[in-house]
């Protein structure tokens, strides 16, 4: 789900030093990206069943120079997306049902 890969990057994010060590610190986590898919999960309140396979995701964020380049998660679109999912499109399958 997008949500989860949105909270994942954010996780992995915050654990980098604002400073010096970054590269080796994105290493060793990615090197345990399933402990840390497990703290995230946890920290966030995500379901397991919606993180993606660790193999093809971690292939994914060995290709990415600097997590930290990757902008903050805004929260509120986080929200705003729940909404969407949760309420607008199911009112939107049930005006098309109608008919």
């Amino acid at each position: 789900s997008v949500k989860v890969h949105a909270y994942i990057i954010h996780y992995l994010r915050k654990q980098l030093p604002y400073t010096f060590g970054r590269k080796e610190k994105q290493r060793r986590l990615i090197g345990r990206l399933e402990s840390e898919f497990t703290a995230a999960a946890r920290r966030y309140g995500l379901p397991k069943g919606d993180f993606p396979p660790i193999g093809p995701f971690k292939q994914a964020l060995l290709e990415i120079k600097d997590l930290s380049e990757f902008p903050k998660l805004d929260k509120k679109l986080v929200k705003e997306m729940d909404r969407v999912f949760s309420v607008d499109i199911p009112e939107l399958l049930e005006k098309a049902k109608n008919h």
